[in-house]
């Protein structure tokens, strides 16, 4: 597959973030990851909200532990979403994280009351990067519907992009949530550009009553918080990949001209058993165009 600039491009590595099937990990992770493999992912990305107790992946297995256990599944992490991430964390997370050889490190959400706000955090992310830069490692942001909100007339997220310095912060980006943020995937897509290592791909349901662009529900003007995010959106919104209205072809078409690496599932919510759903999202990835298995 060619470029436009006739340069190579590689296809995009089918990947899943745990969070898809959080209940069972609760309940043990060995057992779900073991099953998460065996239908087909074997590129992980964790959720770890308690990285204050354990910088690793959340469920207390040491670095040289979990590279067993991964290694017998034929699995390996590629990225991850931590938090808290802050001087008191950051050192043991790098440790942790380098050792397993995750190259990516980033967080699951974050929140802008008002503009200055939100340029002190994309300081904070220019100093995790660097911070990071040295291991090897990377700071990937990642969005919700929010960073579509506009200050000074530009999204949020454009913003992140425009005031973070390229060496040391790029992105992953949910193409269901910037879909539900008004925004087009594919045009946001583009405009990161080489910045966009990874997208998070889910699927928007046929039969919700919900609008797609939650700004036709929610002030665009009223800065979202983490209390007020949930509002205006159900369960039955998120689908299976392959079994929705977005244009998943397009999106991955449009992310691999771009040099991303991987298209990560993350399924926030389903009427099915975690397990059944990323199944079917599976069968889904692979009659796609554009995805390499390894």
């Amino acid at each position: 597959m060619g470029g436009k600039d006739g340069s190579c491009i590689m296809a995009l590595k089918v990947g899943i973030q745990l969070y898809s099937v959080r209940e069972d990990m609760e309940k043990d992770p060995v057992e779900a990851i073991r099953k998460v493999a065996e239908i087909g992912y074997k590129n992980l990305e964790v959720a770890n909200s308690r990285a204050d107790q354990d910088p690793g992946v959340g469920f207390g297995v040491p670095a040289d532990q979990l590279l067993e256990i991964l290694g017998g599944f034929g699995a390996k992490v590629v990225s991850s979403h931590i938090r808290p991430i802050d001087d008191t964390t950051l050192p043991a997370i790098i440790e942790y994280h380098h050792k397993i050889g995750n190259k990516y490190v980033g967080q699951s959400a974050d929140f802008f009351p008002d503009y200055d706000t939100l340029m002190k955090r994309c300081e904070f992310y220019n100093q995790v990067g660097k911070t990071l830069s040295a291991y090897g490692m990377k700071f990937l942001y990642h969005n919700h519907y929010h960073e579509f909100q506009k200050f000074q007339d530009k999204y949020v997220l454009y913003h992140i992009m425009d005031n973070t310095d390229p060496q040391y912060v790029d992105f992953e980006l949910d193409t269901f949530w910037a879909m539900r943020g008004g925004a087009d995937p594919v045009e946001v897509i583009k405009r990161l550009g080489s910045r966009m290592h990874m997208i998070h791909q889910k699927d928007f349901s046929k039969t919700t009553d919900s609008p797609i662009n939650l700004w036709t529900v929610k002030d665009p003007n009223v800065p979202i918080t983490r209390e007020t995010f949930g509002s205006g959106f159900d369960k039955k919104d998120f689908c299976e990949v392959g079994t929705g209205i977005m244009p998943i072809q397009d999106i991955l078409d449009a992310a691999n001209e771009q040099g991303a690496e991987f298209v990560i599932l993350e399924q926030d919510a389903t009427q099915l058993t975690p397990m059944e759903s990323i199944k079917i999202s599976m069968d889904s990835f692979r009659k796609y165009n554009g995805i390499e298995w390894e």
